[in-house]
């Protein structure tokens, strides 16, 4: 227990009556822990609700990326001062959790996820007053959650209405930017290193030129960025593919640049147009990618071309290459095909790839949003069920009782009559009016289960719980049967241990259950049977058996006798098919 005044604090339980606090504290317990401390785990469930006094309590779930990918740890929010955490308390063991941590040492106040389902079905009006609150929050937690999801997952577009494919390229426009002032740097490093520190002799100003203009195009590149991709629209894609391939061309005729004055076909890194091609091919259709891979392929032919010819002077590495290849007719035709082949098996197999994932990614959207509209419509349906349930409910209230008021008249005067109160009957007349009487109390017994039936879907059953003495109510109740079992020959047993504790239930309502129970195993069991009525004390719970050595109950109908006005098929008697069902309604009330 906590004191109310604490409660008065937290914003879940504003609005409430002292009268109200003073019972919601009652089932509360205040908790202290360590930094470090879990108190539950992801795909746990939380059976408590807590609410952070002091401290910390980082909420993290794993995201997987894609199916079957490691799931990555993602914090989620930080639950701090008021906040509450461990929603599925409330809405049943089936609704799974994220993992709760305390980041630092935290006091924390904990309720009960059932005593305060109790509490809430004890007491209405306080349930509307914190289910209220409870749903504003939640509702603020989902949008929040959504926008963190989105963010972690880098489709802020998918949320616009992109596809995967769309959304992907999109950010690699970025990456393509950042990766470039790498490049730039990395450009002035070698040159520096190479030509001071290994002494290789190439023209260092014009590389550094080389890089300084990488740097500024790309500069240009990314002020452009900005206004190619705000403007939204169905040109977006074409116009982010064009603005990469743009990027690609100029790119290549850098780098073939760059290449001329750094030795030609004889650098090393000469292979490096291998990269420019699988960027391509990964980012670009198609035709796009096999563009790109030409155009590099025609740039580097051109430049062995231009320098095997003389038309474009060649710089030797001194100092690195001792001969000259670039003259060397077969070397360079060598050198060329092993380069321009790999280019394009490159691109082939990226392309391959690319395009695979793009079909994945597709089909992933089409289910996607396949789900989402299957997910609304299934919300919609359920919305319609719980509003039909309710209406039925509420039908069966009133039908039920504006029938019984005058059922109940017209059976008074059947037995008024009946008692020859009102003149003698004939021998005819009497078995017609005791017929009648006979099926208006069918009829009266049917409105009062339809009436238990739906008293107990309002909750009626949770006010009525008292501590109990159960072994009065037991006893009670078979001896009530003992005339009905002897007359059909039957021997009634009751098996008690010596002593049984206190429950909290309703007594009348635990002999509705027992009665029905007794009744059927009577009711169905042949002269010369036994029934018999147990109760085993199983130390935190009690379990009530009546068996009968009756006809049983049929494989095929065993998995429907708690529905609703279903009845067996080789029942006999007459019922509505209600009795079971009730004896389950009640059951489940007492949890």
């Amino acid at each position: 227990m906590v004191p109310s005044q604490l409660l008065q604090k937290f914003e879940l339980f504003q609005g409430l009556t002292e009268e109200g606090l003073e019972e919601v504290a009652a089932i509360c317990r205040e908790e202290n822990h360590e930094a470090g401390t879990i108190l539950f785990r992801e795909g746990d469930t939380a059976r408590d609700l807590f609410v952070v006094v002091e401290g910390e309590v980082a909420l993290e779930m794993g995201v997987e990326l894609w199916t079957g990918a490691m799931p990555q740890p993602m914090r989620m929010e930080v639950a701090t001062g008021g906040e509450v955490i461990g929603w599925s308390a409330l809405v049943g063991p089936h609704i799974l959790t994220r993992t709760a941590r305390c980041l630092r040492q935290s006091k924390l106040i904990a309720v009960p996820g059932d005593e305060l389902r109790r509490l809430l079905d004890r007491h209405p009006r306080i349930g509307h007053q914190v289910f209220d609150r409870i749903a504003q929050l939640i509702g603020s937690r989902l949008w929040d959650t959504r926008n963190k999801l989105t963010e972690f997952l880098r489709k802020e577009e998918l949320a616009q209405g992109y596809t995967p494919e769309e959304a992907t390229l999109i950010q690699r426009v970025q990456y393509l930017i950042d990766f470039r002032w790498i490049a730039a740097a990395g450009i002035v490093a070698l040159a520096l290193f190479a030509n001071l520190a290994l002494g290789i002799e190439f023209s260092l100003l014009a590389v550094l030129l080389i890089a300084l203009g990488v740097a500024l195009y790309n500069f240009g590149f990314l002020l452009a960025s900005s206004r190619v991709l705000r403007r939204a629209g169905p040109s977006l894609i074409p116009r982010t593919r064009r603005f990469i391939q743009l990027q690609s061309f100029i790119d290549l005729v850098a780098f073939t640049a760059l290449l001329q004055l750094t030795g030609g076909i004889e650098n090393p890194f000469i292979f490096y147009y291998i990269f420019h091609v699988i960027l391509a091919s990964v980012l670009l259709p198609y035709r796009s990618a096999y563009l790109i891979t030409t155009v590099a392929a025609v740039l580097v032919t051109a430049l062995a071309g231009l320098e095997y010819f003389g038309i474009v002077t060649h710089v030797r590495l001194e100092g690195f290459i001792p001969v000259e290849i670039y003259s060397q007719g077969p070397v360079v035709l060598g050198v060329l095909f092993a380069l321009i082949t790999s280019l394009y098996v490159s691109t082939y197999i990226a392309t391959s790839i690319a395009g695979e994932l793009r079909k994945r990614q597709r089909e992933v959207a089409t289910l996607k949003d396949r789900c989402f509209l299957d997910m609304k419509e299934l919300e919609e349906a359920n919305r319609r069920l719980v509003e039909l349930d309710r209406l039925r409910t509420h039908f069966l209230a009133m039908a039920s009782h504006d029938l019984k008021a005058p059922l109940a008249a017209v059976q008074s005067y059947l037995q008024v009559i009946l008692g020859d109160y009102v003149g003698p009957l004939g021998d005819r007349q009497r078995e017609m009016l005791s017929r009648s009487s006979i099926r208006i109390k069918e009829l009266l017994n049917l409105i009062n289960d339809l009436l238990d039936a739906t008293r107990i879907e309002r909750g009626q059953i949770v006010r009525e719980m008292n501590w109990v003495e159960l072994r009065p109510v037991v006893e009670n109740v078979v001896e009530g049967f003992r005339s009905l079992a002897a007359e059909k020959g039957l021997q009634l047993e009751l098996q008690l241990p010596q002593e049984l504790p206190q429950v909290k239930a309703s007594a009348r309502r635990l002999e509705q259950v027992l009665d029905n129970l007794l009744n059927n195993a009577i009711q169905f069991t042949p002269s010369g049977g036994k029934v018999q009525l147990s109760i085993e004390d199983l130390e935190e719970q009690l379990r009530i058996t009546v068996r009968d050595t009756g006809v049983g109950i049929s494989s095929e109908d065993l998995p429907r006798v708690f529905e609703e006005f279903y009845r067996g098929r080789s029942a006999e008697t007459k019922g509505a098919g209600l009795g079971l069902a009730i004896v389950n309604k009640i059951v489940e009330a007492h949890g």
